[in-house]
């Protein structure tokens, strides 16, 4: 009997330790050359909308700034199909990033094993190249969406100032792989702050392409009839699939260019 209870004793204890080895595991790396497809965590965090991949550990991600009273949630097909590949996606709850930008990223500082890209939809394109040009040593490259990248203290933005004669944040002298899209019905930037952008960027570096059709809103989803509207009926006469097709586009662009980016 005492040798039976010796035993259970003894296995219960080696059980125990297994658990806690297994527990103590790191968890694998991606390996991004593969095409991954992992179940994807969602956490809605007070600061951040963070995407990331269930069981393994990524070392390369995007954090992206939205644009103009843009919700975070309005990019969650992009956060998703990226944590489904093996990025983490970090969108940081700013919705007017030319005032609300802090030269403190939380992000780095909590995901430190990650290497990150940096985005941006619009305005949040400003916020993004900003942020390249002040932290280039920790930035794989860009991703900007329709951006408008002027700088967000410039007095344009308080009702003077020459709209043809303003400055830009700049990672020109910088070899920082960049991929820019356009939308081809876009109502909301005017040509000048459209092609304004190729200024600011290293131009033997960058990738371009125009969605057809695509309006400068459905980069994300708050694309609402109602919503565009407001923005020069930015959208009218792009059906539903189309605006639909122009972020699966988004998608397949964006892994692309960080697939091949990050080898």
């Amino acid at each position: 009997m005492k040798k039976r209870l010796a035993l259970l004793l003894i296995c219960i204890f080696v059980l125990l330790a297994l658990s806690l080895y297994a527990c103590d595991k790191p968890l694998p790396k991606v390996d991004y050359a593969l095409d991954n497809d992992f179940s994807v965590n969602i956490e809605d965090g007070e600061d951040a909308l963070v995407f990331s991949p269930i069981g393994v550990t990524p070392t390369i991600g995007l954090l992206f700034y939205v644009g103009t009273f843009i919700d975070a949630s309005n990019y969650e097909y992009l956060g998703k199909a990226l944590a489904k590949q093996g990025y983490l996606a970090v969108f940081p709850k700013v919705m007017f990033a030319f005032f609300q930008y802090d030269d403190y990223e939380p992000a780095y500082n909590r995901f430190k094993g990650v290497r990150f890209f940096l985005g941006g939809h619009s305005q949040g394109g400003g916020a993004a190249i900003r942020r390249a040009q002040e932290n280039s040593d920790v930035t794989d490259g860009l991703i900007l969406l329709a951006p408008l990248c002027y700088k967000y203290n410039n007095s344009v933005f308080n009702g003077g100032g020459d709209p043809d004669n303003i400055d830009f944040y700049n990672v020109a002298e910088l070899a920082l792989p960049s991929l820019i899209l356009h939308a081809a019905d876009d109502r909301v930037l005017s040509d000048g702050q459209k092609s304004a952008v190729f200024e600011c960027v290293n131009a033997e570096y960058c990738e371009k392409h125009v969605i057809t059709p695509g309006a400068h809103m459905s980069f994300s989803t708050a694309d609402s009839d109602a919503a565009l509207k407001m923005f020069n009926n930015d959208g009218d006469g792009i059906s539903e699939q189309e605006k639909q097709a122009q972020r699966e586009t988004t998608v397949k662009l964006v892994l692309a260019f960080m697939k091949r980016s990050a080898q």
